[in-house]
């Protein structure tokens, strides 16, 4: 009623006080920072079984190989405005595995930490129409990388599992960008990056008189990339494209030049369809190609262009299908990988067989809160690989016998669940 009997007497005062008090412009709202924090954790629990021993040969007559691996991943997101023109996100992702594989008389098995990785990016929102934006992204070496004796064994494929390699060096990736909206319904994305990798030890060749593993650094090579991507969002319809070109430089084994992979050219995308308000199709597709490596030469010093393409051409296909009911959500998963010849990964450090992979299982997500859900996946995966000839473990030391594997058959399986709270 005060204030009331205040205003009242001001407009009573005369024409010139009125008219201040009706032209006064509104004060702006202050701007007030948002920020949220969103904690992630999973687990992936991949197991198989069949005629593959060790990871190069071949379980004894009537015995199965077999493989295990447990991850658990866990990471934490924070993401806000400080100012109503820059937008941070800051990641924090790190986990830890069990991982074990073998034949009676020769197995292996790793418990350990995983490298943690480390990311910031600031996009700057005052340009309208385009949104550029910086990254900083490192590897920290919290892991992993010597693994003596029969250790080396649970590494595992990496075209079975998440977790090929258990660390690596320090690692520094710089990258620039742009998000640029097209109208009401689609973003583009481009993104300039290179990764800087640091040195790290594994295992060598074992002394023949003591078995001692020697000890080798190892440094991978940087790594140049460029990401063009196109998100779309319309109606019933959302899906993504995103191709990448990357390529290394020259990885080193004690100083001494190893390899440097051929130019790679990656293309994935997604399609999704609501077909019904309770029904959502999900179809996802990649494609993986690497030119020829470059690797030493007896006549020409340095590194020379191989022969013939000895990478593979890799490709992966996924279907489901979600049905939600309030909470809950459920629906079938089918998945295919097709590599088409025996490859060499000088990343994982890994000889990588021509195979085919068929998978088949389900999902089911439950919403416990606004802030909470939680996620179960599992498949039963059948594996059929192509022959795998002997090969040369280590540059300089000659082909071994017995290391390469006939034609090899198994199943496994492959399980996953996950929690997810913001906050």
């Amino acid at each position: 009623m005060r204030k009331l009997s205040i205003i009242c007497g001001l407009l009573a005062t005369g024409p010139a006080w009125a008219a201040d008090l009706a032209l006064a412009p509104a004060a702006p709202p202050a701007f007030e920072p948002a920020w949220t924090t969103t904690f992630n954790t999973e687990f992936r629990y991949f197991s198989f079984s069949g005629t593959k021993g060790q990871p190069t040969g071949v379980a004894p007559l009537g015995v199965r190989g077999s493989g295990t691996q447990f991850y658990l991943p866990f990471g934490l997101a924070i993401s806000g405005q400080p100012s109503p023109d820059l937008k941070i996100d800051l990641t924090a992702r790190g986990g830890y595995v069990d991982s074990r594989q073998g034949t009676p008389g020769l197995s292996g098995s790793v418990r350990t930490a995983l490298d943690t990785q480390l990311s910031a990016t600031a996009t700057y929102l005052g340009i309208d129409g385009v949104q550029p934006f910086a990254s900083i992204n490192m590897n920290l070496p919290t892991g992993e990388s010597y693994l003596a004796g029969t250790r080396f064994l649970a590494r595992l494929d990496s075209d079975l599992v998440d977790v090929p390699t258990f660390g690596e060096g320090l690692n520094f990736g710089p990258s620039v960008g742009v998000n640029v909206p097209l109208g009401q319904t689609m973003l583009f994305n481009l993104t300039l990056g290179y990764t800087t990798r640091g040195p790290f030890f594994r295992e060598g060749p074992p002394d023949p008189f003591t078995g001692i593993d020697a000890f080798v650094e190892t440094k991978s090579g940087d790594t140049a990339s460029v990401t063009a991507s196109l998100a779309y969002e319309e109606g019933p319809w959302s899906g993504n494209l995103a191709v990448v070109y990357s390529q290394d430089g020259t990885t080193f084994v004690d100083r001494a030049p190893l390899i440097r992979s051929g130019e790679r050219v990656g293309i994935s995308g997604q399609v999704g369809y609501a077909w019904a308000e309770a029904w959502l199709t999900t179809l996802s597709a990649s494609f993986n190609n690497t030119q020829r490596n470059f690797v030493p030469n007896a006549v020409l010093p340095g590194l020379v262009a191989e022969p013939r393409n000895s990478n593979s051409n890799l490709y992966r296909v996924g279907l489901d299908t979600l049905y939600r009911r309030g909470s809950f959500a459920l629906g079938p998963t089918l998945s295919y990988l097709y590599r088409d010849v025996n490859s060499y990964d000088p990343t994982t450090f890994q000889f990588l067989p021509a195979r085919e992979r068929y998978g088949a299982g389900g999902t089911l997500q439950y919403t416990l809160t606004e802030t909470v859900s939680l996620s179960l996946r599992g498949e039963r995966i059948f594996v059929r690989e192509a022959v795998n000839p002997d090969k040369e473990p280590f540059p300089g030391f000659g082909i071994v016998p017995g290391t390469g594997q006939p034609r090899l058959s198994y199943t496994g399986w492959s399980i996953g669940g996950g929690a997810t709270i913001r906050f």
